[in-house]
């Protein structure tokens, strides 16, 4: 991985007032992991994305037909499908995948259609020893093999021995499962990178948690513009400016290296005031307002002397996960124990790393409508050792007019994501009203040259492919 002096990242002309996230872990009083000391920018330039982009009805068919029909991309999580027979529904645009586990352990995925007369095989989530179309009763082995054909006698022309269930490509990491629906896709392998050795280190493993919150939620936008929320720290000024007291939005590192094509980062400081808080904080009072969370008796907020709001938070952190869930992580540093540190995996996954939080999002279009998409959230926590931690295998749903509080286990979450998601109907609906002066001027947004250098490496990568098939789909 390339990686630019921490010392002068980001570039002075490419980065607010105030601590880089690189000064503030030089502050550190442990080792520090090397994927922290790991940085890199590319620039993009500050030419506007074009509207179209997420509101027409032609980009999103050609994302469908050229982008989502060859990436690799999460299905389910692998505690979803724990148990011999348990099966899956992943729908993608058009594409409907069945992921079933085979009385072999072994996961495997079939486009979700009867090879008779087309009817959906399942309509929802279960467990069954084979897979049964409710219409005439065809039915296939978990394995996908053909089980039974109805009345045989009058499908002379089948050969039972090929009329298997067609199979999707299959991969894991971190507890995920991934499909791809390419009849020769990239190696899964190269597709992810060096990402999933970033991820075995210090307790990072996303597949040693568990799936304990999973809620999805229909928006009133693009998949582009719900997604595009969440990998940039910028709007903590106007959405949630609550947060500021203690959260370092301004500082965040924003990381795009040019010899990775499927992954970015960033890593957003806590423990810290925003330089738009506008007034001096004490370390005390940026204790009082950010570790709240982990107070586990009277007194615990005391700043002791000597420390900084942010080492104290950090050992208060360390504490509560391990009160909490039983892990011993004394050793992290307080980055890995409070920090956003967010990876986006392309085209459509982001994970926190560390322990600063146990969110994972997902988001995805909503069919085919250019209007509509799905955002989905999960809390992957630690397994306690007597395993009473359930996972939630079936998601609360959430209508596009619903509060996140209609979902309690998100707890205080609830109201941050209720900021968030207030923007963004109105920023499709702007999106087709927007203008730009003179009217002959590039129609689109103006994104920051660095801290949305993530939103356009994202609109590259889609790039990538829609070029790759010979069209120019601007």
């Amino acid at each position: 991985m390339s990686s630019d002096q921490h010392s002068g990242y980001p570039p002075p002309a490419m980065r607010g007032p105030g601590p880089t996230v690189q000064q503030l872990i030089d502050q550190e009083r442990g080792p520090v992991p090397a994927a922290l000391r790991a940085s890199g920018s590319v620039d993009y330039g500050v030419t506007p994305i074009p509207a179209e982009r997420y509101t027409s009805s032609a980009f999103a068919a050609a994302e469908v037909d050229h982008m989502w029909s060859h990436v690799w991309q999460m299905a389910c999580r692998e505690e979803d499908i724990a148990n011999p027979g348990d099966f899956e529904i992943y729908e993608i645009g058009d594409a409907s995948i069945l992921v079933v586990r085979g009385e072999d352990l072994q996961i495997r995925a079939f486009h979700n259609v009867c090879l008779h007369r087309a009817r959906l095989l399942k309509d929802t989530a279960g467990n069954a020893q084979f897979i049964r179309c409710p219409f005439h009763g065809f039915s296939w082995e978990l394995d996908g093999r053909c089980r039974s054909v109805t009345n045989e006698w009058d499908f002379p022309h089948i050969d039972t021995d090929k009329f298997a269930l067609p199979g999707v490509h299959v991969a894991t990491w971190g507890g995920f499962v991934f499909i791809n629906l390419a009849d020769a896709p990239e190696p899964f392998e190269t597709y992810m990178e060096d990402l999933p050795q970033i991820y075995a280190t210090r307790g990072w493993d996303l597949g040693a948690r568990v799936k304990a919150v999973h809620v999805e939620k229909i928006n009133h936008c693009n998949w582009k513009v719900v997604l595009e929320a969440f990998i940039e720290s910028f709007h903590v000024v106007a959405t949630h400016p609550g947060a500021m007291t203690y959260l370092g939005d301004a500082f965040t590192q924003y990381d795009v290296w040019p010899d990775r094509r499927n992954y970015t980062r960033m890593i957003s400081p806590r423990g810290l005031a925003s330089p738009h808080v506008g007034r001096d904080m004490s370390e005390q009072d940026i204790a009082d307002a950010g570790s709240q969370a982990y107070v586990l008796s009277e007194g615990d907020q005391v700043v002791p002397e000597g420390l900084t709001a942010r080492q104290h938070m950090g050992d208060l952190k360390r504490r509560f996960l391990k009160d909490r869930y039983d892990v011993d992580i004394d050793d992290i540093t307080d980055s890995e124990a409070l920090d956003t540190i967010q990876y986006h995996i392309f085209p459509n996954l982001v994970c926190w790393a560390g322990w600063g939080s146990f969110l994972v999002y997902r988001f995805r279009p909503c069919g085919t409508d250019p209007d509509a998409s799905i955002m989905e959230i999960y809390f992957l926590v630690p397994q306690k050792a007597d395993g009473s931690i359930k996972a939630a295998r079936q998601p609360r749903r959430l209508t596009a007019r619903d509060s996140h509080h209609e979902a309690p286990e998100l707890g205080p979450f609830a109201a941050v994501f209720d900021e968030d998601l207030s923007n963004i109907p109105q920023i499709q609906r702007g999106l087709k009203a927007m203008r730009h002066f003179p009217e002959d001027a590039a129609q689109g947004t103006t994104l920051g040259r660095y801290q949305e250098m993530r939103i356009r490496h994202f609109h590259k990568r889609i790039d990538d492919y829609l070029q790759a098939s010979g069209g120019d789909h601007e």
